[in-house]
């Protein structure tokens, strides 16, 4: 089973709850009566209203979450905060073992890069521009950061920045949605970082880890 088929059928086995849109439609209806010119200030306010809250790491009620933190992008993933945590347990699905890191980089068209805490990883799995490979309960998938997102991520709380990757810790669980596959599943505490065009998610341990793993990850 490759990649794409993998993810197809996990998304098929995940049961989500559907996500109240009402905040959404209500935000869109009021911002299209803008003129454009303000609509465009307006926005880039609100980005870096956004990102200087995260930074310094204050947790906000949904309603003004969703304001600050709407456009919140981290390389090719999209955090788009919602008004209700998702129910259900997170899991971090193991990727099936059976190619070679070797192929996985000629497949993905780059050489992914690895915790060297870790060694050498129990699952690879590759499509064109996307590594995904695990360690028993640790999972991290490196993309490249494209102009659309790759995955979206609709978190309710516990956004935090962190300043030893610039990266984002998501602390609660959160619908995890691979965009163009429209495979979604809940995901568990995940680091999100950047480096060089290529967007790293890492999941499966605690921040402190996740942190020293990103450090190590070459």
């Amino acid at each position: 089973m490759n990649l794409d088929d993998e993810l197809r059928a996990l998304g098929r086995s995940v049961v989500v709850p559907p996500v109240d849109s009402g905040l959404t439609d209500a935000v869109l209806q009021r911002v299209a009566d803008l003129p454009v010119r303000k609509r465009l200030r307006d926005r880039w306010r609100v980005f870096f209203a956004g990102l200087l809250v995260v930074v310094a790491g204050v947790v906000l009620t949904p309603p003004v979450r969703a304001q600050v933190a709407e456009w919140l992008r981290i390389g090719g993933v999209q955090a788009q905060p919602v008004g209700t945590p998702p129910t259900g347990r997170p899991s971090v699905p193991a990727v099936s073992p059976g190619m070679s890191l070797k192929d996985a980089a000629r497949v993905a068209g780059f050489t992914p890069a690895l915790p060297k805490q870790l060694g050498t990883p129990t699952g690879v799995q590759a499509s064109d521009g996307f590594v995904a490979t695990s360690w028993s309960e640790v999972r991290l998938e490196q993309f490249r950061s494209g102009i659309s997102p790759t995955y979206l991520k609709q978190y309710y709380s516990g956004l935090q920045y962190v300043e030893e990757v610039s990266g984002y810790w998501f602390e609660t669980p959160h619908q995890l949605v691979l965009v163009n596959q429209q495979v979604v599943r809940i995901a568990g505490p995940t680091l999100v970082w950047e480096r060089d065009g290529v967007t790293f998610r890492l999941e499966g341990v605690g921040r402190e880890r996740a942190v020293e793993l990103a450090g190590g990850t070459s």
